[in-house]
């Protein structure tokens, strides 16, 4: 064997050393990440020994062809994030399609929308999250997406296999089907995470104070709203966590003022409480004896989570946690409001289901006139000042719910 050919070996065998090293150098060690979903969650806040995961993940993310947001929290329990806004190679015919076939093309056409009208307006956005259980991104080929934690440890098995079952395949593009598509999982030792599309307005600000937001536009939020219920239901699932702020949609709906915009698509977020149910099962077995979050859920609790171990049926439960804040507001449609407040009786038993409603408000919206639904609801929410300043809601100030 000549010189060179010891030249050449050696180069190659250096080469793989080196490339060895930046694998490993640039693999995050499972110890230094939460070992599961609750104290993930709340990494930063009470546990001192983990502060936020994903300022450690970055080049992990990196080798899968995603670059996380900057954490821009000035304390470790502030979820804040930067993003750049899109820049204009990205708009248009070639605007980025993720590699998975099933993305929702209401997805892109509306993020286009977002991004043409968000663009001149700033030069970066910013993203709040509830918890650590999310990271904003931006892969490769442009276009921003939401990383979030689904399963760490034993948790959030349920999560997945529900979200696998609505958020993927075939069943992600059927229209009835509001749930937010989920592009891919990555995994990470016993980690397992979600990619999903980055939306910037979440449901419940759009409907409590939009100054623009005619009663057209309120009974096409709550049809898709009741429909994305229908849809769950139907596959037997049960999300419990179904409050107007886990729907999340592009862009504000504006008619009153902008007689020419389109209705936004609304999606459904956030199934960390949900609950599924075999095909096979009975009506009156599919109870749950225990809400998810048990004495930790901080929201409006529905008459049945107030008995401790007392078997509920969580479809019901939906009913009455999608009713109550719409409970807050009036459209003026006596027949709409009237349905609004059966959603929330205290027995469950009495409580309409969800396609007996959709049913219902769909009719009730097929015999008004459209320009007899030109007129801004009336607020009780905004009357008490809950909202503030309307105006300050825009596109280039994203709030994100937890997905």
């Amino acid at each position: 064997m000549g010189l060179d050919s010891y030249i050449t070996m050696a180069s190659i065998c250096t080469i793989a050393l080196y490339l060895g090293w930046k694998l490993r150098s640039r693999r995050v060690s499972r110890s230094t990440l939460p070992p599961n979903m609750e104290l993930w969650r709340t990494a930063g806040e009470d546990n001192a020994n983990y502060k936020n995961p994903w300022t450690l993940l970055g080049p992990f993310f990196q080798d899968k062809d995603y670059t996380l947001h900057p954490w821009v929290g000035e304390e470790s329990t502030d979820y804040k994030y930067r993003a750049t806004c899109l820049p204009t190679s990205t708009l248009g015919r070639h605007y980025p399609r993720h590699p998975n076939d099933t993305f929702h093309i209401m997805v892109l056409l509306q993020t286009m929308v977002n991004v043409f009208i968000s663009r001149s307006r700033c030069r970066s956005i910013h993203a709040g999250f509830q918890n650590a259980l999310l990271c904003p991104a931006r892969h490769k080929k442009g276009f921003d997406v939401v990383i979030k934690t689904l399963c760490a440890g034993d948790g959030g098995k349920a999560q997945l296999r529900i979200l696998r079952k609505l958020a993927t395949t075939d069943a992600a593009m059927k229209p009835t089907n509001h749930v937010l598509t989920m592009f891919e999982e990555i995994h990470l030792d016993d980690i397992v995470f979600g990619v999903f599309p980055f939306l910037t307005t979440p449901l419940h600000p759009m409907f409590f104070c939009s100054s623009a937001c005619s009663a057209a536009d309120m009974l096409n939020l709550m049809l898709q709203m009741f429909e994305a219920t229908v849809y769950i239901h139907d596959c037997l699932v049960a999300h419990q966590d179904l409050f107007i702020d886990n729907f999340m949609c592009e862009y504000l709906p504006r008619s009153l003022a902008d007689r020419h915009s389109m209705p936004p698509r609304v999606f459904l977020i956030d199934f960390e409480a949900a609950v599924d149910f075999p095909p096979e099962s009975r009506p009156e077995d599919r109870l749950v004896s225990s809400h998810f979050f048990g004495d930790e859920f901080t929201r409006a609790r529905a008459p049945e989570l107030r008995e401790k171990d007392t078997p509920y049926n969580p479809f019901a439960l939906d009913i009455w946690q999608l009713g109550y804040k719409m409970s807050m507001f009036s459209t003026k449609i006596e027949a709409v409001d009237s349905i609004v407040q059966e959603m929330i009786r205290d027995e469950p038993k009495s409580r309409p289901t969800a396609k007996d409603i959709f049913d219902r408000v769909m009719k009730i919206q097929r015999s008004i006139p459209p320009d007899q639904l030109d007129y801004k609801p009336i607020d009780f929410e905004l009357e008490r000042g809950w909202c503030g300043d309307a105006s300050s809601l825009s596109g280039s100030e994203l709030s994100t719910a937890s997905m």
